[in-house]
């Protein structure tokens, strides 16, 4: 119980998506508990992304409920392509296509966060949550026994507020409140140093346009649905690239890459390299050539991967990117808000209740770590050196997707009330696919550099198109999707066994010598 004087239950750093959410899950279940949210910025901005995938579709439509508002305000997204080229003067029609042929089955989004953000924190309000904002928390006095925390904030406008909190929820994002206060944040700056730039463009030309598919007839063929709708990534030895259709009309579009293998053209400004290398892939040139950029909506980050050694202690917890964020090519970041918050409220409702909550804490502390790093190392530990590959990349993605169906997409859908209070790959059969994956994912790096050297990397980035023909429900058909997967490593592995060693390799396959940005 709250003890007697104490101002609130719960006080929320962060009025975001994590934060918004959180409050929501207890609010809605608890009209008794007293909520304050604290939010520092006067609107919220976009983030790196907007890209969900299926575990974060799950929470927002069977967890947050949010159907409708998402079905009237953002695009319903329809899987993930990844375009691959040799030159960048390729025709269209040559280039290898890896993804999905149908429409997706389970519902995924195309979101613009500053618009779902928004809606989110009006409808934490509207349950009887209490919003300050614009404010800035100066101080923040953790009780180590059973007093209350204890914050000092500052409003935009008015006096410094000294306010009392059974529980403080850290949603502050990647600002990491809590994690960088107690020193518990880790960087990845030597193990994954990757670094993003993003903007937004209007004038687009989308890829289901009358220009693109009179230029380039083959774009009817073979696919099924709208490209547009789509995440469209354009891919390269050590580099990404994100092409998203927002509901305004504009597309978010940006890079992200990794310095060890890649750096951006040089340029007179950060856009002004974002806007160079869009245009050194014939995609990005087919979309952007006339696209004007929103100069003043450009971000970027030196390093996009950290995360938090504990995320709860005494009466406080963290969530959603305060507690860790890894890389957003597979849109996994709103998964882990989800785990996390979910978490995170079943532990503050169990604690206020008056249960026993240590070991879920030691839990919490033991799980997320463990998860966060099995993630990393089976997803994108050194995968950057085999992102212009598409053999290779079509491999890793069947085998990723088919594990991500068969574990935590499955465990959302079937068993929503145990998954998302625990981590993902949990127990002894997500440990055992959680070492499968850091396997392959190290044979993929290996096959990379033996391809490099042999002057065969990216072999196959012309003349394929690789989709898979079925739609993926959350139960056992993605097993075959994991055979498949399967298949074309074991190609991969002997056509690279067999490749003789040329004298010399082909400048495509030269290494960029990396440079800070």
């Amino acid at each position: 119980m709250t003890p007697p004087g104490t101002d609130y239950d719960v006080v929320i750093m962060g009025g975001a998506f994590a934060g918004a959410s959180a409050a929501m899950l207890l609010k809605r279940e608890h009209p008794e508990m007293r909520i304050l949210i604290v939010e520092r910025t006067v609107q919220f901005d976009r983030k790196v992304g907007e890209s969900t995938s299926e575990v974060a579709g799950c929470f927002l439509t069977r967890v947050l409920h949010q159907g409708h508002h998402l079905s009237a305000h953002h695009y319903q997204k329809h899987g993930l392509r990844m375009w691959f080229c040799k030159t960048p003067d390729d025709d269209v029609g040559s280039l290898t296509e890896v993804g999905p042929r149908y429409q997706s089955r389970l519902p995924t989004f195309q979101l613009d966060r500053a618009i779902l953000d928004e809606h989110l924190l009006k409808e934490a309000c509207d349950f009887g949550c209490e919003l300050l904002r614009p404010a800035t928390i100066k101080t923040i006095s953790l009780s180590e026994d059973e007093a209350p925390h204890t914050l000092e904030i500052m409003p935009q406008e008015g006096q410094m507020r000294t306010v009392t909190t059974r529980w403080l929820i850290d949603a502050s994002g990647k600002a990491a409140v809590l994690a960088k206060k107690l020193g518990l944040q880790r960087t990845m700056e030597e193990e994954h140093p990757t670094s993003s730039i993003w903007c937004r463009f209007r004038n687009v030309n989308g890829l289901d346009s009358f220009k693109s598919r009179k230029l380039h007839p083959s774009l009817l063929k073979n696919v099924h649905q709208l490209r547009t709708t789509a995440t469209n990534h354009l891919m390269g030895h050590g580099w990404w690239c994100w092409i998203i259709p927002l509901s305004d009309g504009s597309f978010s579009a940006g890079v992200t890459w990794d310095r060890r293998f890649y750096n951006l053209p040089e340029g007179p400004s950060l856009l002004a390299r974002l806007q160079a290398h869009l245009l050194t892939h014939p995609i990005g040139r087919l979309m952007f050539e006339n696209a004007v950029p929103d100069a003043d909506d450009t971000f970027y980050y030196k390093n996009l991967a950290y995360r938090s050694e504990r995320i709860a202690g005494n009466r406080w917890v963290m969530v959603g990117d305060a507690a860790g964020f890894m890389d957003p090519l597979y849109s996994h970041g709103l998964d882990f808000c989800g785990y996390t918050v979910s978490a995170a409220t079943d532990l503050v409702r169990r604690n206020l209740a008056g249960e026993y909550t240590a070991k879920i804490t030691d839990y919490l502390n033991m799980a997320y770590p463990r998860s966060w790093r099995l993630w990393f190392n089976s997803l994108y530990k050194d995968k950057y050196s085999y992102m212009g590959d598409a053999e290779l990349i079509n491999a890793t993605f069947l085998l990723d997707l088919s594990a991500y169906f068969l574990g935590p997409v499955r465990g959302v859908y079937v068993t929503p009330e145990v998954e998302w209070k625990h981590m993902p790959y949990e127990g002894p059969i997500g440990a055992l696919f959680g070492k499968f994956m850091a396997f392959y994912n190290r044979r993929f790096v290996h096959l990379a550099q033996e391809r490099r050297r042999k002057g065969i990397y990216g072999r196959c980035n012309n003349g394929h198109v690789w989709m898979p023909h079925m739609s993926l429900s959350p139960d056992f058909t993605a097993s075959r999707l994991l055979w498949a997967g399967i298949k074309v490593w074991l190609k991969a592995e002997i056509t690279t066994w067999l490749a003789p060693t040329p004298s010399t390799a082909p400048v495509m396959m030269q290494e960029k010598k990396p440079v800070e940005a």
